[in-house]
């Protein structure tokens, strides 16, 4: 009875992650979904994912706690990009799902975690099954990585604008 209990509450969860926002009605594509995840604990202080890994292929889904996502300057100093937690709703390494590259950022454990894990394998082995359902996590993965790239394209354009006004205030290019 656990078990079932367990799967219930997965399935719940992964019902409020925008990348099964079109499959949460199907009874069917949820539990075979929900059985594809494996639930993994970390302690606080942990990392999940380091940035440069080229080894990642999981998407992590927050169960329970709260991580921090970090990236590191040019020089190599870490600064916190973001803190993620459970009661957002939250995923990250949705990218390993389609890609090999290596990770863009390291994830640390804020407090002791439980994660939903989907890796890669699983995925695509599942997608090769259900087309159809594939299909629609991965247009859902790919809307959200065009949405960070136009948010990146403009971030890109202000950076260049402060940069020549810059330029401009200190008198020119010598």
């Amino acid at each position: 009875m656990a078990a079932d209990n367990d799967l219930h509450e997965k399935i719940e969860q992964l019902k409020k992650i925008s990348l099964f926002k079109e499959v949460a009605d199907n009874k069917e594509a949820m539990d075979e979904i929900a059985c594809l995840f494996k639930t993994v604990a970390y302690s606080s202080g942990d990392t999940v994912i380091e940035e440069g890994d080229s080894n990642g292929d999981s998407l992590f889904i927050i169960k329970t706690g709260t991580v921090e996502i970090i990236k590191k300057t040019m020089q190599g100093d870490p600064y916190v990009v973001a803190t993620l937690s459970a009661q957002d709703n939250i995923f990250f390494g949705e990218i390993a799902l389609l890609d090999k590259d290596e990770r863009s950022a390291t994830v640390k454990c804020k407090t002791d975690c439980e994660f939903y894990v989907l890796e890669r394998n699983h995925f695509i082995d599942y997608g090769n099954k259900h087309p159809t359902v594939g299909l629609v996590v991965t247009r859902e993965i790919s809307h959200i990585l065009c949405k960070r790239l136009r948010k990146s394209n403009i971030d890109i354009i202000t950076l260049f604008d402060a940069l020549v006004e810059e330029v401009e205030r200190a008198g020119g290019l010598q």
